[in-house]
């Protein structure tokens, strides 16, 4: 990749957490750690893998984390 597109998958990493962090109100996404981004090199897609803390919890914080999906595209924009 180039230089460019790490720079901006690494903004995604913390953009992306701050708005979990502090700006989506769902509590399933309180213990998701954003820890990598990889975008294509047109920037149409971008692939962001979490982890999640609490094991037991795994599903509802997927589910959370697909609903509040639209809420952070329209962040990031």
């Amino acid at each position: 990749m180039s230089i460019k597109i790490d720079r901006i998958a690494s903004n995604f990493v913390k953009e992306i957490s701050y708005i979990l962090a502090n700006e989506v109100k769902d509590k399933n996404v309180r213990f998701v750690t954003v820890t990598d981004c990889k975008v294509t090199n047109d920037l149409s897609y971008a692939k962001v893998y979490v982890t999640v803390f609490d094991q037991t919890k795994i599903k509802d914080t997927i589910k959370a984390l697909n609903n509040a999906k639209g809420f952070i595209r329209n962040k990031l924009m």
